[in-house]
């Protein structure tokens, strides 16, 4: 594929990556570095132990230094010693001593006293401290006191809408972006691709992605099959009979697996290259992986919910703005509140045209227009008809 479309018509395209070989040194790299105290730390049966290993000092100076800066400390009632010197007190402050003690410096606790008085007052004035005192913050999914190496790493692929060779230059819309973990099989991919031609009816006999199961990825030169029903048909075989049949092409050799038996871990793919899916006899996607990184505390931890999509086609992806019209424009802005953001023709006029004329889109402000929704046969009339 590769030699069809060279990778020097892609300038932003990646090395080719070996994702098993890649994110396996990238691993030993990491554990000889960041998480060099990973191994180490697993020996460790305390949590005190184990903060004493990540600050790289010995446990006495570890229970020492917890000592000192001990929550009770904060209620001493000395002002001029050095907290460093200060020793655990073993006795209780009754309530009345820390009010006493606090109202010489704190307002709030002055006040508390004034109105301590009157009972229902007080329970409420405290009741509102404790209100103000609540932190807000977003727990992560999966919160943990320890750094340990992450197992899994993380493929982000677009599929974009169907697409034929004739359309030429048009743009193609994308229709969804996955999160794929590098430990599932391409099966797995395959199934949540979704298509607005999997629904065509066939008469009354349901719609045509019951009928026709066969699928299959292109990826580098190898055909990628899904062998899971026997009636499937290898796509990849056509081809190549069809290759062989115009040796003027100087197309292949080609290699065929089932995509059943293969991991994304498996892939040699580059990054922003256009690879192929295709299904339904002759319905073709471009396919294209935007990133490979590896699994961290932010990503949902549930593996059973991968492939994960993350973005998928709306039928009618309303304005940012107005939230009222269907989006014209993709923006990418560091002045909007969000990055990017979809706009509708008023509003991307209201916000970008200046004495008329719209600016040519830049790296601090870019934009573009989406293609006019319609089928791939309407697109592929119109693109008939320029021509001509």
């Amino acid at each position: 594929m590769e030699e069809t479309y060279p990778v020097e018509s892609y300038p932003y395209v990646s090395q080719l990556l070996k994702c098993h070989e890649y994110f396996a040194e990238y691993k030993k790299v990491l554990s000889q570095t960041l998480y060099k105290q990973e191994a180490e730390l697993e020996t460790k049966s305390t949590t005190l132990e184990k903060i004493a290993c990540m600050m790289g000092i010995s446990l006495s100076d570890c229970t020492d230094l917890e000592q000192k800066c001990s929550i009770s400390l904060l209620e001493n009632a000395s002002d001029a010693v050095d907290p460093l010197e200060l020793k655990v007190k073993s006795e209780a402050m009754r309530t009345d001593d820390k009010l006493q003690k606090a109202t010489r410096t704190l307002a709030t606790a002055v006040e508390l006293k004034a109105i301590k008085a009157h009972p229902l007052q007080y329970e409420k004035k405290l009741r509102d401290l404790k209100k103000m005192s609540i932190p807000t913050f977003k727990q992560e999914p999966n919160p943990s006191p320890e750094i340990k190496l992450p197992k899994e790493f993380v493929m982000i692929a677009r599929v974009f809408r169907p697409f034929k060779s004739h359309m030429g230059s048009h743009t193609v819309a994308h229709a969804q972006d996955f999160m794929l973990l590098g430990s599932q099989n391409l099966v797995d991919f395959r199934d949540k691709i979704k298509c607005m031609n999997d629904d065509l009816p066939v008469g009354e006999a349901g719609p045509i992605k019951d009928h026709i199961k066969s699928g299959m990825f292109f990826f580098g030169n190898t055909f990628y099959y899904d062998g899971r029903v026997l009636t499937n048909i290898n796509y990849g075989e056509v081809i190549e009979r069809w290759a062989k049949e115009k040796p003027e092409m100087k197309l292949g050799p080609f290699e065929h697996r089932d995509m059943a038996e293969c991991k994304i871990s498996d892939l040699e793919i580059r990054l922003g290259f256009p690879y192929v899916f295709m299904h339904l006899g002759s319905c073709e996607h471009l396919v294209t992986f935007l990133d490979a990184r590896l699994m961290n505390s932010e990503d949902l931890q549930n593996l059973d919910e991968y492939p994960l999509v993350v973005e998928t086609e709306n039928e009618v992806m309303y304005c940012f703005a107005c939230d009222v019209h269907d989006s014209s424009y993709y923006v990418d802005d560091d002045q909007m509140p969000t990055k990017p953001v979809n706009l509708c023709e008023q509003c991307f006029e209201v916000f970008y045209k200046r004495n008329g004329v719209i600016p040519p889109s830049t790296e601090e402000v870019y934009y573009c227009k989406f293609p006019r929704k319609g089928t791939v046969e309407e697109k592929s009339e119109e693109v008939s008809e320029s021509s001509d």
